[in-house]
């Protein structure tokens, strides 16, 4: 930096060794119009004798007062828990969780709001899928751990609007009827393990996530539903965050977000379960572990974490409150619709840093959560995120005000949106140095990796994915044995590629050292060290860079979820 001065190597030079020039890290967020506010936030509970919130508490911390009256206190955390078309496996794990999870204070001042997406798809017609989603669902909440109800108990009424009732003719008290509200949202209560106060909202129409978002927040700010004080937490129904002996993840979450009055949200880790069964499993499960080793932690460094993922994460009802309405705004454009739609949790976090609240993430905390299985299934799921990410970066890099305080993350996202782009050439080009290592004619190679390119586009902007998938495994199955062969010429010829190509072999050995040191600083180094998941991730490499980003972006109009119908 002394050597060669440049602008961007001295604001660098400065930041690190002069940090505070730059300003403070935390930024509390500005004063908004109070009309344009909603009002999901309970008020605190004061105490009498010396004024302190003791919400939660029947004893004052402060003066140890003691009232006894939990039972008139506003709830803690509420978990908005969205259900599309998961399976009774996944459901019942789900529930589980909350049965088992210790919490810091009593289950009571808990509640679970599940939200079922639509009796009816968009089209008007009746799914089926869903109701066996809601059967099982309503069976396992009001059944408990042993299914003391039979299925034959869960019936279709057109009553309520060919919503599901309960009728158990041997205890006909134990029979359970919707309340249909008026937008014919079929509302189901009740108490799980005889203290956790939960809810099911059935919409009428299937509408989309944010949609029962939208929902959520409306029922409570209406007080259909119970406000919240403290925290909102964000799962997924089939979602296990108690796992391995350890069931206080939920309560980590809530402290750690509960600890820092500039804390917006925090995120807790999110492992892929049961991920040995196929290539696909085991290349996200590598993925997933080493972003978040090294990205999201580079990001809590600085408050800025850039996505609270909605699978497994909280957020400050009062924080929320400074963002709803734009989280909630109507999406007309494709580009809003990506922004809006396919990636509502980044969007959620992009819209509280910007709003000037603090993001973190607690690697103790843990939850684990099914993935794509095929490659199809994968490419659509990759096409929303990619879209979604590409979108969110841009507005967070344009409008978040923080170049003082997080001025080498936010370029480490510059570069990581540029690279969004810029990786699928990269590969490509390494395709090239390979066959011409090898002593194939330049121009041949040349040409055909320009017709492999050809025929991704020609396939992904034309063709249904679910009648070429075959085309796209095939690729697939080329990238892999391309780097196979890579790999061998690389070892065979050692010294003349260590000689010839050092740059890149520097780059490629400090990138797995920065892997591995992350990965033993997080105490999970086995999850890195175990030869099968980075190994599969390198055959799988040309297919995560190339094909899936080529698809996505031939596909920037399609603003459908991808996954789960």
């Amino acid at each position: 930096l002394v050597r060669h001065p440049n602008p961007l190597g001295g604001l660098i030079f400065f930041y690190i060794f002069f940090p505070h020039s730059f300003g403070s890290a935390s930024r509390r967020p500005a004063p908004i119009d109070p009309e344009s506010t909603w009002h999901i936030s309970a008020d605190p509970v004061l105490c009498k004798s010396c004024g302190e919130d003791r919400t939660g508490f029947a004893v004052c911390p402060n003066c140890e007062k003691n009232y006894d009256d939990l039972i008139e206190h506003p709830k803690l955390v509420s978990a908005c828990v969205t259900v599309h078309h998961e399976d009774g496996e996944g459901l019942a794990a789900g529930v589980t969780s909350f049965e088992d999870t210790e919490l810091p204070f009593a289950r009571s001042l808990c509640q679970l709001v599940y939200i079922i997406d639509g009796r009816y798809t968009g089209s008007g017609k009746y799914d089926t899928i869903q109701e066996r989603t809601t059967r099982s669902l309503l069976l396992r909440l009001y059944g408990g751990r042993r299914n003391s109800l039979p299925e034959q108990c869960v019936q279709l009424s057109a009553a309520y609007d060919n919503s599901l009732v309960l009728v158990d003719p041997a205890d006909p008290s134990r029979s359970v009827h919707p309340h249909m509200l008026p937008d014919k949202t079929a509302v189901y209560t009740g108490k799980l393990s005889g203290d956790l106060p939960f809810f099911v909202l059935l919409k009428q129409q299937n509408q989309g996530k944010r949609h029962s978002h939208k929902l959520f927040f409306e029922y409570m700010q209406d007080e259909i539903i119970f406000k919240t004080a403290r925290a909102i937490m964000f799962v997924d129904s089939d979602v296990v965050f108690t796992h391995n002996g350890d069931n206080k993840g939920m309560g980590k979450l809530y402290k750690y977000l509960t600890s820092d009055p500039d804390l917006g949200g925090a995120a807790g880790e999110i492992e892929v379960w049961r991920w040995t069964k196929n290539p696909v499993t085991i290349t996200q499960y590598f993925e997933y572990k080493s972003n978040q080793f090294m990205a999201k932690t580079f990001e809590n460094w600085f408050g800025m974490v850039t996505c609270l993922p909605g699978a497994f994460c909280m957020v400050r009802p009062q924080a929320l409150e400074h963002v709803l309405s734009c989280y909630l705004q109507d999406a007309n454009t494709i580009v809003e619709k990506n922004q809006l739609d396919l990636g509502e949790d980044r969007t959620m976090t992009t819209l509280l840093l910007q709003a000037g609240w603090r993001t973190g993430y607690l690697t103790s905390a843990t939850a684990l959560t099914d993935v794509p299985q095929t490659l199809p299934q994968l490419i659509r799921q990759r096409r929303r995120w990619i879209n979604s990410t590409v979108v969110n970066m841009w507005l967070l890099l344009r409008h978040v005000n923080r170049w003082c305080s997080a001025f080498p993350l936010l370029v480490s996202l510059g570069v990581e949106l540029i690279s969004s782009f810029t990786l699928p050439t990269a590969v490509l080009m390494l395709f090239f140095q390979m066959g011409a290592s090898v002593g194939l004619n330049a121009l041949l190679v040349i040409a055909v990796i320009i017709l492999w390119v050809l025929l991704l586009l020609v396939l992904s902007l034309t063709a249904d994915l679910d009648r070429v998938h075959y085309w796209f495994e095939a690729s697939a199955v080329v990238g892999a044995v391309v780097i196979f062969l890579m790999i061998v010429y690389t070892v065979q010829s050692a010294d003349l590629f260590l000689h010839k190509y050092w740059a890149e072999v520097v780059v490629v050995v400090g990138w797995v050292v920065i892997i591995v040191l992350s990965s033993v600083i997080h105490r999970q180094w086995t999850s890195v060290l175990g030869v099968l998941a980075p190994v599969t991730w390198l055959f799988m490499s040309p297919t995560m860079y190339v094909i899936v980003p080529l698809y996505a972006i031939c596909n920037f109009d399609d603003v459908s979820w991808g996954t789960r119908g």
